[in-house]
């Protein structure tokens, strides 16, 4: 009867431990669930992990390398170095005409001076003021005029169209060319202008040499340069006034 007992107890003792692994195997993985890192209820998604094993795009295909970088076009360069000494060319002219202007002015004075001393408008001696004020800028308008001048001749950009010009380029090479053009007439003026200021500085110092003949002579002489001034300043006043051009 004893050994009865015990074998029915045996069976009851092994579902029982059972029931115990069974529970401490659900526990241990709900455990594992709750407390591993990043963990989540429902688990990974496929989608995540192929988002993750893919690989980066290859910045080679994004953006090309310096030696895939197009070229400028050549045609739109050599029109560009072309404007730029148009340009250059332009700008040198205009510091002819500038220093150029100063230079007749003051000549334009020196001769208003004897004019006015003739219509008795001023004295002899308010008169040799005035000479001497202008005489004594006469060597450096004649300098600064030369100066710009020989920059000006160095130059030997043109203002001509370009083949190849994009249309900005063709825009600014049509405007510095209409500059260029007008220019010249206002050069030209200048020139003259500048030519008989000079003319008259040498007289003067020859004359201060005692070297300009006598004191009948040098007067003579003077009187002559005198009455051919006003043509040559009248022409620079007329063509500076008419001087009208773009930008450059």
């Amino acid at each position: 009867m004893v050994q009865a007992r015990r074998a029915k107890v045996r069976p009851l003792r092994v579902i029982i431990l059972l029931t115990v692994a069974a529970a401490l195997l659900v526990g241990g993985s709900f455990a594992a669930v709750k407390f591993w890192p990043d963990a989540t209820t429902a688990g990974p998604e496929p989608e995540s992990s192929a988002t993750l094993e893919s690989p980066a795009p290859s910045t080679a295909e994004s953006s090309p390398s310096p030696s895939e970088t197009p070229t400028a076009n050549p045609a739109s360069a050599a029109s560009k170095k072309a404007l730029e000494a148009c340009q250059a060319r332009v700008s040198a002219a205009d510091a002819v005409l500038k220093q150029g202007k100063v230079g007749v002015l003051h000549w334009a004075t020196h001769v208003q001076a004897q004019r006015d001393n003739l219509d008795g408008k001023i004295t002899v001696e308010e008169m040799k003021a005035r000479f001497k004020k202008t005489r004594l800028k006469g060597p450096d308008d004649l300098k600064r005029y030369d100066d710009a001048m020989s920059a000006y001749k160095d130059l030997k950009g043109s203002c001509e169209k370009v083949k190849g010009a994009d249309t900005a380029v063709a825009a600014a090479l049509v405007k510095c060319e209409k500059r260029s053009k007008a220019q010249l007439a206002v050069l030209k003026a200048t020139a003259a202008g500048m030519k008989a200021w000079k003319a008259h500085q040498k007289l003067m110092q020859l004359n201060a040499l005692h070297k300009a003949g006598t004191p009948l002579e040098a007067q003579s002489t003077w009187l002559k340069q005198f009455y051919a001034a006003p043509k040559d300043i009248k022409a620079f006043k007329k063509a500076t006034a008419d001087f009208k051009a773009p930008g450059c």
